[in-house]
């Protein structure tokens, strides 16, 4: 029941960020973690980690954490319920508009 619970918020978490404009995101393997690229909105990961956490309330952890070659991604866990999931990206899917 748990493995199912965790591929059903795998699988949401794929599609919705991929719904996003400025968004893209490759299909999570393992963990419980999606990896999203955000350079079309036009911010690294880095600052968009930290629009995300304070002014937001979303926390993620920027790309270059893994290395320089992912400063334009940011990751965000699914471990959590669907309910704060589906808010965490509500919340994300604003950081580039005005």
């Amino acid at each position: 029941k748990i493995v199912n619970e965790f591929q059903h918020r795998k699988e949401y978490v794929y599609k919705e960020i991929n719904q996003l404009n400025k968004l893209s995101c490759f299909n999570p393997g393992g963990a419980f973690y999606a990896f999203p690229n955000v350079s079309k909105s036009g911010l690294s990961g880095k600052k968009f980690s930290d629009i995300a956490l304070e002014k937001k309330g979303v926390a993620l952890v920027p790309g270059v954490s893994f290395g320089d070659n992912a400063k334009n991604y940011v990751r965000i866990s699914y471990a959590n319920s669907l309910e704060n999931i589906s808010e965490a990206i509500k919340r994300i899917s604003t950081i580039w508009k005005k």
